[in-house]
This record gives structure tokens, C-alpha cells and sequence, in this order.
């Protein structure tokens, strides 16, 4: 099951001084916990949410909107000593699980590799979680460190204002 995202929208939506009830399967970025904070929204999170007793417009809140973005995309860097077949090798993993590249940068500076991909895993028939890990794997902490993050969640993180 795909992780839901808890975004300052969402928090707009809640009346001020307000619970904000976060189950184990949401994430509350930066900015939506901050928003809270100033509107004296109290989040909630975890066993706590699923067991705090609910009146019907808290069960509405802690249903957040569907995030903004699409889902299904991830965010996948690569960050290490450069080498020959590299990107090859990345990219190669990335379609032996089905996912389906997007978007590329690539650079070489000072020797070091650097690729940032956006990649469409709706149809690879693999949960978030699962690409993830399997991405991850092929970090090396001598050669490259890779980083997955769902999309949804990175243009959270950088959305200004």
C-alpha cells in the first residue's frame, strides 16, 4: 500500500485549532507540521491516531486529499566515484524492474558521478517501498550512494511559500 502524503494543503483544510490524525501510513512533511504548529493544529501520529477517539470532522481530517503530483513517480539519485559503465549500470537496474525513465541529468565533476532520474514506476507492478529497496541495494559505500524518494513527497519538501 502506498504511503499517503500529508501535505500544508491538506492542514488548510482542517479547522484551526484542530487534531490532525496521521495513521501509520502517512507521511506530514516539513511544512504541513509546521503549518499546524502555527495554527495550533495538534498532530497525531502512529497507534496514537488509530486509537484517539474521532468526532466525524477529525475522521474527515485525518483523511487527507489525494497529494498533488503523479503518483507512482520516484526521484532516484546517484552520487559516487566516477567509473566507466555507471550509468549504464543504473539505468540497466532501473529497467530490469520496469521502470520507465523520464527524465535524466548526468555530470561528471572532479572525477565524482552524479545522476539525478525521475522515473515512472506505475506500470512495473512494484510497491514504492519494494523499487526502493531494490534501487538501494546497489549502494556502495566505496563506489556510489543511491537515494529513491517518491515524488509526491520531494516537490513537498521544496514547494516554496
Amino acid at each position: 500500500m502506498a504511503r499517503r502524503i500529508v501535505t500544508a494543503e491538506d492542514v488548510l483544510a482542517l479547522p484551526e485549532g484542530g487534531r490532525l490524525l496521521a495513521s501509520d501510513d502517512m507521511t506530514v512533511t516539513s511544512a504541513a507540521r509546521e503549518l499546524a504548529r502555527r495554527r495550533n493544529i495538534t498532530v497525531v501520529e502512529g497507534a496514537e491516531a488509530a486509537a484517539a477517539p474521532a468526532d466525524a470532522s477529525e475522521a474527515a481530517a485525518a483523511m487527507p486529499t489525494a497529494p498533488t503530483g503523479p503518483p507512482g513517480t520516484i526521484i532516484f539519485t546517484a552520487v559516487g566515484v566516477n567509473r566507466p559503465g555507471v550509468l549504464s549500470e543504473l539505468t540497466s537496474a532501473i529497467g530490469e524492474l520496469k521502470g520507465d525513465i523520464q527524465d535524466v541529468s548526468q555530470r561528471i565533476t572532479g572525477g565524482w558521478f552524479n545522476a539525478i532520474l525521475v522515473v515512472d514506476i506505475k506500470r512495473s507492478g512494484q510497491s514504492f517501498v519494494a523499487f526502493r529497496d531494490a534501487l538501494r541495494g546497489l549502494s556502495e559505500p566505496r563506489d556510489y550512494v543511491v537515494t529513491v524518494i517518491d515524488e509526491r513527497v520531494f516537490t513537498a519538501m521544496h514547494r516554496l511559500g
